[in-house]
């Protein structure tokens, strides 16, 4: 059963419905901010945190580890340099691991394009929502949140994106075709397109096809026609779409070992083989090696620095609100004193004025509370829900 006094206080709160409702609004909203922050970090820092603990090695070239790192793990900017192919040979020879080598150095749709080994999907243990991995040049495997965001499909087809209109001698947009849609893994293998290492160097172009050109039927194109040679225009020779007729026509520049790769994954077989990998690379000057969970910390201690600053100034905001919550109270005070002096004269036991004003800001600040939470657990579980995005 509600007591007098809480019944008289939702009776006045309800009376001033419009008053009180926005200051609810306003403790919602205050609050809902750090809310949201703390559980948002906590979230990320579990992701990135699982995604570091199940890539515990890295290599690529000197530079930034910070980006390599990033790069390697979670598709976003680029290397300063890149290493050569042969150092995931070197790795396999070795027995004690099996390299994954990546290569992002594409996009498709502004979603990274990922060019690696049929070991990356066993690296991630993969699991499929309908097709296969790409086994031939041009075929795609897309995560589940690409497929969902661009409304792809088995079967499908889709050019990568051209970063360098003004380069008339760069690679051509190659047309994928969609082999496989993986299952949504809440990870940025969601957010990506991955291709095999030869589709990705001819993105990149580091290889390339040719047009058979017929000079009875694309005379339009032919340069020079002698008897034993025909000159096609370079601004057509480059193949956009890989078919059965053009297929043998690509081939890469150089030696395969020699091709680049941005990052090397290293699946190491067990504790000893990861120890001796580490420290046969850390002899190697041309390489670097990462332990991303220690590189990651260091990262995420920047972050934490930043989030400081965010809670210094969140205390503020709401010591500012307890203030002027306070002068809300005195001036409904002011307002009320007649209402007060009735309670009085009806024979309100003394201090019944206090408690019912309390009462009033206690169901105010509570229900604000409440609903910051809710509001902050909707947006947690909205991005949850999601593949983790990193800028």
């Amino acid at each position: 059963m509600i007591s007098p006094l809480l019944r008289l206080a939702l009776r006045s709160l309800s009376y001033h419905r419009i008053r009180s409702l926005v200051l609810v609004l306003c403790i919602a909203l205050i609050g809902v901010l750090p809310t949201a922050v703390e559980g948002l970090l906590d979230l990320y820092r579990q992701r990135l945190e699982a995604r570091a603990v199940s890539t515990p090695l890295v290599i690529g070239a000197p530079g930034s580890r910070s980006d390599l790192l990033i790069h390697a793990l979670y598709f976003r900017g680029e290397v300063e340099r890149t290493i050569e192919m042969k150092e995931a040979r070197v790795v396999a020879e070795s027995g004690y691991a099996v390299p994954v080598p990546i290569h992002k150095m594409g996009s498709v749709r502004d979603h990274p394009l990922v060019g690696t080994t049929p070991d990356y999907s066993s690296f991630r243990e993969f699991q499929f929502q309908s097709g296969r991995w790409p086994q031939k040049l041009s075929e795609a495997a897309i995560g589940a949140g690409v497929a969902q965001q661009l409304e792809l499909s088995v079967g499908d087809t889709i050019p990568t994106d051209v970063h360098k209109l003004h380069d008339l001698a760069g690679a051509y947009p190659l047309l994928l075709k969609i082999k496989g849609v993986l299952a949504a893994t809440g990870t940025p293998d969601d957010d990506a397109v991955f291709v095999s290492l030869q589709t990705s160097w001819v993105v990149s172009g580091e290889g390339h096809g040719h047009q058979v050109i017929d000079p009875n039927i694309d005379f339009n194109l032919i340069l020079e026609n002698k008897s034993d040679n025909v000159t096609a225009s370079a601004a057509v020779v480059e193949a956009v779409e890989v078919t059965p007729e053009n297929e043998g026509s690509f081939h890469f520049h150089g030696d395969p070992d020699d091709l680049p790769i941005t990052a090397l994954i290293i699946d190491a077989k067990d504790v000893k083989g990861e120890t001796i990998i580490r420290s046969r690379i850390r002899r190697d000057d041309r390489l670097q090696v990462l332990d991303s969970m220690t590189e990651l910390s260091e990262l995420l201690a920047v972050v934490l620095r930043a989030k400081a600053i965010l809670d210094a100034n969140s205390l503020l905001v709401m010591v500012a609100t307890a203030l002027l919550l306070g002068l809300i109270v005195t001036l409904d005070i002011k307002v009320r004193e007649r209402e007060v002096r009735t309670l009085e004269r009806i024979g309100a036991p003394r201090g019944f004025v206090a408690r019912l004003l309390f009462t009033e800001v206690a169901i105010v600040v509570t229900t604000g509370g409440i609903l910051a939470f809710f509001l902050a657990f909707g947006a947690i579980r909205f991005v949850a829900d999601g593949p983790l995005m990193l800028p």
